[in-house]
């Protein structure tokens, strides 16, 4: 079967997007349920992304993944080009426009497209597509924008570091995107995966040799151990409420008592545990701080909108985004929003 054969247009696209943490569909999922290569699956801490090819791929995966059936929003060729483009930008994003999701989903169709399969081989040619869309956007419409990550607003929120190590707890995606930001003299790394945390050193210590930086067993023992002494604590992990109470007693029985606390995974509802720690922040209050920031990042997100929209239309109409097109095209772009 030659190259040629694999070659799919953009109108058979398919996305399926699951837009709560609650409703997640992994790989391991599509292998379980016998749709191993099936689809490109994204997962990140806020949604799962699925990609399939055509729609009969898309109907077998909502026949064999009920999760997908009962609560994925499904988008389809140009719209479905326009949602990538704006997940990528960070536009799905809680927090507008953050950079790292960019590169979670590079990594992420690296690990998918290192084992051969038929979908692969046909959405290739649209994902590098994608991903050169997508750095002409960031670069045209949100590069100054300021840091819109959430390293850079975690360090915000902590200011100046509070005397002795910092602890952060979890080295997952969330943990790798904030370590490299955080300005403490000393950071404490605590994660279950010894391993993730080493790895997670060492990339630290890539970018900032001088500081010094620890990977603590992986025991509960250790962790709380390092919170009976740490100036500040960033956590980068879901809130456990057996595991939560334990923290938050090292936390108040130590000495000074100053000190602040980012957790990112408590979430818009909260946590009760926590309704009273001192020196918490949440991601509520990321998100609040961001909500009240200047008129000119929402002018900039509105344009990086409409640029993915226009993007998508484009592509749609044929293989250059930049190719001029005839004037029976412009109803095209008159459907699409300010």
């Amino acid at each position: 079967m030659g190259i040629a054969s694999f070659s799919m247009k953009l109108d058979e696209l398919q996305v399926l997007h699951l837009g709560s943490a609650s409703y997640k569909v992994t790989p391991a999922d599509l292998v379980a349920a016998g749709a191993y290569g099936q689809a490109w699956v994204i997962g990140t801490c806020q949604r799962t992304v699925i990609v399939a090819s055509d729609v009969a791929a898309r109907e077998s995966l909502l026949q064999r993944l009920p999760v997908a059936r009962k609560h994925a929003q499904i988008f389809e060729g140009a719209d479905g080009y326009a949602f990538l483009l704006r997940f990528a930008c960070g536009l799905e994003s809680k927090l507008v426009g953050e950079c790292e999701i960019f590169g979670q989903i590079k990594e992420s169709w690296r690990e998918f497209s290192a084992v051969p399969s038929i979908q692969s081989r046909q959405l290739g040619s649209i994902v590098q597509q994608m991903f050169g869309d997508v750095k002409e956007i960031r670069a045209s419409h949100l590069s100054n924008m300021g840091s819109a990550s959430y390293g850079s607003q975690v360090r915000k929120l902590l200011g100046v570091a509070t005397p002795g190590p910092t602890l952060l707890v979890g080295a997952g995606q969330l943990g790798q995107a904030v370590a490299p930001w955080l300005a403490a003299s000393e950071l404490l790394i605590w994660n279950r995966s010894i391993e993730k945390s080493q790895e997670l050193s060492l990339a630290v210590r890539e970018r900032n040799p001088q500081r010094p930086c620890h990977v603590l067993d992986s025991t509960p023992e250790a962790e709380l151990e390092a919170w009976s002494r740490a100036g500040d604590v960033v956590l980068c992990i879901p809130a456990d409420e057996r595991r939560d109470v334990a923290r938050i007693a090292a936390w108040q029985a130590r000495q000074p008592h100053a000190g602040r606390i980012v957790h990112l995974g408590l979430g818009e509802a909260g946590d009760v545990s926590w309704a009273n720690v001192p020196g918490l922040t949440s991601l509520t209050t990321l998100f609040d701080m961001l909500r009240a920031q200047s008129d000119l990042r929402c002018v900039q997100v509105t344009r990086a909108r409409r640029a993915c929209a226009e993007k998508a239309v484009l592509r749609s109409l044929g293989a250059s985004a930049t190719q001029p097109h005839g004037w029976e095209d412009l109803a095209a772009f008159a459907a699409i929003s300010p």
